[in-house]
């Protein structure tokens, strides 16, 4: 009765209704998304990307530069590292009780035919001397002279010798550093097959006369361990 009786009022209340309906049309028609056309074809798509490269700034060549020069400051970086893994683990093996026969560059009084059958001698601290003055370039080339080392000992002592027993205990104890230190650098060394087949020496009048005395060492040649 009140909304028939006051014409004026019901029509500001339906307009204010109205108005509240509009705004939600409004809202739900902004929050919906664009509908999404079809993918552009490959001609457009061709055309885009040559706008693109067109856009796009070209290359310095000082950045370039910038970036060789990084790069190779890193590799000379992790390359100095390496090799002062390689020193530490020398120090480590010359330190090894067992390494007493690769320590010192053999004696030619205590082995007179040393140099006759190895060609190119080799120790722990000519390497080590090598490494004070930078001779080392690479990992490989300071493994390559350690396997000299111990290819030398391998050549010149006989089977079952005691430098031989202690080359095979050296060795396991730088491969356990290897990995330890340096995993990225594999250490293999073909090992030498010894012939029973005695060297034939000059008898002379000493020889002939010390016949009779016992032989002291059966299986070694060369150096004995320092006391």
């Amino acid at each position: 009765t009140l909304f028939r009786s006051n014409p004026d009022y019901s029509e500001g209340v339906g307009l204010r209704l109205r108005s509240r309906k509009a705004a939600k049309g409004k809202q739900s028609t902004a929050s919906r998304p664009a509908r999404k056309g079809r993918p552009p074809g490959k001609k457009a798509s061709k055309a885009v990307a040559k706008n693109f490269r067109r856009k796009a700034s070209p290359v310095n060549e000082a950045d370039i530069d910038e970036l060789v020069q990084q790069s190779g400051k890193q590799a000379t970086r992790r390359k100095n590292l390496e090799l002062q893994k390689c020193e530490d683990i020398l120090n480590k093996l010359i330190k090894y009780r067992f390494s007493w026969p690769f320590r010192d560059p053999v004696c030619t009084e205590d082995a007179e035919d040393y140099m006759e059958i190895v060609d190119n001698p080799m120790d722990f601290q000519t390497m080590l001397s090598k490494c004070s003055c930078n001779k080392y370039l690479t990992v490989q080339e300071f493994l390559a002279d350690i396997k000299l080392v111990f290819s030398n000992a391998e050549l010149y002592n006989q089977n079952g010798s005691q430098v031989l027993s202690c080359l095979e205990k050296t060795e396991d104890c730088l491969v356990t550093m290897l990995q330890k230190h340096l995993p990225g650098h594999l250490y293999q060394r073909r090992k030498r097959k010894k012939l029973p087949v005695k060297r034939k020496e000059p008898v002379t009048d000493e020889d002939d006369a010390q016949d009779s005395e016992p032989e002291t060492v059966k299986h070694s040649r060369g150096r004995k361990k320092k006391k």
